[in-house]
């Protein structure tokens, strides 16, 4: 034990735990990334040798410790994105997850990836204890054994760059900041810091914003619109998108659902998804977003009364300032614990609760589920268990077969909320129309990659695809037979939903405005399917689908399902 004791406080020994533990991750990184060989060395021996020279720096190394400690908190938390997402760095959008995603629904992602939390924890609580103990020891480090090691370090810190250097003509599209851990988290740390900054600004940036938006219908003619938003819902697993088990028996039985099959988000993450999907921005540029109102406001400006009901915790951001935009507001969770679940059955009630104090006049209702957000278990009462055995124990292939059962009674419990809101409008006796679209999908362990859940930086057709639906009442179809009929035959075309849901919305429901485009509206016989399909990255640019990253086991899926890619 003595033995022990003296290993841990000698100066040399911290030195070299502390530099090698800041390099784990890189080296993990070097068999995970699907860079070329000479980015995935360059990501080794490059901060190797940076680490190595700090650490040479101070006479204790529990000190320069601290002054890399930055580096240790992007090693731990990219630790677990590997763990979860098995590639690439930490994302812009990942680290906005951080602001944006309540406590409850980090504690049920952490619980399931224990191994990875506590093998991050473990490693660096390690080097955080050891450089305390450096601290604190009288006897420096020797001052000839760093200047050897300083030496050293330089010389493959010389390598690293000549490396470096040509890695830039070997491979044209190389940039250390984006392929070289940790330049690229740091780098995407400060933008992640100016989207914080450019987003709390949103309120001055927006004020005068008008869509200056009209009613094509007079005061006195009544019309309802109801646009419901899932989250997490891939189309895979609903039965009305030919899945094997019957997710969805009570939309099947409806007549008068136009089903989108080629569907897909343009973002695999929800506070990019969801402010797309209720602006215009998908058909202008990303950051038109900051100066930009959401379509609710258009709906205001053409003399609709508008209402937003969530299911999701309000986080500061784009959801929020569009659904804040409705006349009536509610966000259930913003009245219970924040550990509390709430069931989407709220949202049922609230609309119910709208459409029996409706009096007639033109009405927009926009519901924002928490759908099959994981934990799925959380998400529908155990008595609606179709699925068993759903007791998911852990987030891991192991476990998939009740992960997928989990996730299916998600999906029915969607289709009965959807249904039933389909069934309070059927007894309005007014045209009235609803549309249904989720954020984005999920992945549940699908293939060899074991991949799970959503929001990585580089997205899979699971997280892509997702259903997109249309039903209009008797009463809609009778006014407005040729934009029904153009839904109809507009529904095996390619389509994003985040570039087409504003305008036929807007179209369906006689809102006009200069920002509705036809050519992008389904309901529209001007509608124009777009030659390629495009995806939003991390860094907000919008790029063509054969450069998002797809792997061939995506594009095969793609091309099994019909889908056109890209």
């Amino acid at each position: 034990m003595k033995r022990f004791k003296e290993i841990l406080s000698n100066q040399k020994f911290i030195f070299w735990f502390i530099t090698i533990s800041l390099i784990v991750t890189n080296v993990m990184m070097f068999f995970t990334e699907s860079t070329s060989l000479l980015t995935r060395l360059v990501q080794i021996v490059l901060p190797f040798a940076i680490y190595w020279f700090v650490m040479t720096l101070g006479k204790k190394p529990g000190k320069m410790f601290w002054w890399l400690f930055i580096v240790a908190f992007y090693d731990a938390f990219e630790i677990v994105l590997l763990k979860l997402y098995g590639e690439t760095p930490l994302a812009v959008d990942m680290l906005l997850n951080v602001t944006t995603t309540n406590v409850t629904e980090v504690n049920e992602l952490l619980s399931n990836l224990l191994p990875a939390v506590l093998f991050a924890v473990i490693l660096y609580m390690a080097c955080i204890v050891l450089s305390i103990v450096s601290i604190r020891k009288k006897e420096p480090l020797d001052a000839d054994y760093r200047k050897k090691q300083r030496k050293r370090s330089l010389v493959l810190l010389a390598v690293g760059v000549v490396m470096l250097i040509a890695n830039y003509f070997v491979t044209p599209s190389f940039k250390l900041r984006n392929d070289v851990f940790p330049f690229n988290a740091a780098y995407n740390t400060g933008l992640a810091v100016q989207r914080v900054i450019k987003t709390s600004q949103y309120e001055e940036t927006s004020r005068d914003f008008s869509y200056h938006a009209t009613s094509a219908l007079p005061d006195s003619v009544p019309q309802i619109t109801v646009l419901i938003i899932g989250e997490t819902a891939r189309a895979d697993n609903w039965g009305i998108y030919d899945y094997e088990r019957n997710t969805t028996p009570r939309l099947a039985a409806i007549d008068d659902l136009v089903v989108y099959r080629d569907a897909i988000t343009m973002s695999n993450t929800t506070h990019k998804s969801v402010p797309l999907l209720l602006s215009p921005v998908a058909s202008e540029a990303w950051d038109s977003l900051y100066h930009r109102k959401g379509i609710i406001s258009a709906f205001n400006e053409a003399g609709y009364r508008t209402a937003y009901y969530s299911n999701q915790r309000r986080n500061h951001s784009f959801i929020d300032f569009f659904g804040e935009e409705a006349q009536d507001v509610v966000f259930t969770k913003d009245s219970v614990a924040i550990t509390e679940n709430v069931s989407d059955d709220a949202l049922k009630g609230l609309v119910e609760r709208r459409l029996a104090a409706y009096d007639g006049g033109r009405l927009l209702i926009v519901v924002h589920c928490y759908g099959s957000h994981f934990n799925y278990r959380d998400r529908y009462p155990a008595s609606q268990a179709y699925f068993k055995p759903d007791n998911v124990l852990a987030a891991e292939r192991s476990q998939r077969d009740k992960l997928i059962n989990a996730y299916d009674n998600t999906i029915r419990f969607d289709d009965n909320l959807i249904a039933d809101i389909i069934d309070m409008l059927r007894t309005k006796d007014v045209p009235a129309l609803l549309a249904f679209t989720s954020d984005h999908g999920e992945d549940i362990y699908d293939d060899e990659r074991d991949r799970f859940l959503h929001a990585s930086p580089l997205p899979t057709y699971y997280q892509l695809r997702v259903p997109l639906f249309m039903w209009s009442s008797p009463q809609y179809q009778e006014r407005y037979p040729d934009k029904w009929q153009n839904l109809s035959t507009h529904r095996d075309i390619a389509v994003s939903t985040n570039m087409v849901l504003f305008h036929t919305l807007l179209d369906m429901s006689g809102v006009h405005t200069a920002y509705l485009k036809p050519t992008l509206a389904l309901s529209s016989d001007k509608y124009t399917p777009m030659m390629r399909r495009l995806f939003v990255t991390d860094h907000n640019d919008f790029i063509t689908l054969d450069r998002a990253g797809l792997k061939p086991l995506d594009i095969e899926m793609f091309r099994k399902n019909h889908l056109q890619y890209p």
